[in-house]
């Protein structure tokens, strides 16, 4: 048996992968690919958590479920997998689990997009969630390489959020740490390469034949425009201020903060683009197959 670890990135159309494999379950396991019906949101983030902090239950679960189906191949997609880039427990516990289970080889699937499009667009679509400020990223970005947030939404089961910018330097840690497990390939794909979706050829031929009806608008988690991101800002700062007279003393304050944050993303992106070019390049030139 073998497992393919789809680990985004983030912002690389991983929902949109999600959707499609999530739609075609029942094709899939047909053929003998097993992906874990998801009856909400189809990206398997719940198991992802689980395996960040070194609990392989989950995912030992789903390959119970594939061999019950007859499947030979088990597919595990979650981009907040992304922090196996940098954090050790979920490489070893995808790996542990892989040879307790009698799997022979795993895959993992890493599609990369340029940092400077990734920024903006990250900065648009974490407003869902927590409160940033696009020049504390760029700075973190600039600093470390990466972005990282432990315990971003308390009680909701996310352990950390992890973003990769020096995508080379994240990419040879990683098949360092898999290689050192035992039967395990890094594999890079472009986003650039999107039809007819961003990281397709990490499935193989007799998959992507069953997946026959590509999803709606649902699917793309596309970047909401500025208006919309602002609002999300807003929200999630009255979230940390839920009084009314509080929100009143510091909306000046605020609103000057959160103008600056929106109009530093134009200026922040290319300079991340740029910092990180031949990172990006050399990720793609020495993990693309």
């Amino acid at each position: 048996m073998k497992l393919l670890v789809h680990i985004g990135l983030h912002k690389t159309g991983s929902t949109y992968v999600q959707h499609l494999l999530n739609n075609h379950h029942a094709a899939l396991a047909g053929a003998g690919l097993w992906y874990d019906p998801q009856p909400h949101y189809p990206a398997h983030h719940a198991a992802a958590w689980r395996l960040l902090i070194g609990d392989g239950a989950p995912l030992a679960a789903m390959v119970l479920a594939a061999r019950r189906a007859g499947c030979h191949t088990v597919i595990l997609s979650s981009e907040d997998l992304e922090g196996a880039l940098h954090d050790p427990r979920a490489p070893s516990a995808i790996a542990a689990t892989a040879r307790d289970c009698g799997i022979s080889a795993v895959e993992w699937h890493v599609v990369l997009r340029a940092p400077g499009a990734v920024f903006p667009s990250l900065f648009a679509q974490l407003q869902h969630h927590i409160y940033v400020d696009s020049f504390q990223m760029f700075y973190d970005a600039m600093h470390r390489g990466h972005l990282f947030y432990d315990q971003p939404r308390p009680g909701e089961g996310v352990p950390y959020w992890y973003y990769c910018m020096d995508q080379a330097r994240d990419l040879e840690r990683l098949a360092q740490r898999v290689c050192d497990l035992g039967a395990h390939d890094v594999i890079a794909h472009d986003y650039q390469d999107g039809a007819p979706f961003p990281g397709w050829a990490m499935l193989p031929e007799n998959a992507r034949a069953v997946l026959t009806a590509l999803p709606g608008a649902e699917a793309r988690n596309a970047r909401l425009p500025g208006e919309a991101v602002a609002k999300g800002y807003v929200a999630r700062a009255f979230e940390a201020v839920p009084d009314v007279e509080q929100q009143k003393a510091m909306m000046e304050a605020f609103t000057d903060s959160l103008r600056a944050s929106l109009d530093g993303v134009a200026t922040y992106a290319p300079l991340i683009g740029e910092r990180f070019a031949e990172s990006h390049r050399a990720a793609l030139a020495r993990f693309m197959r």
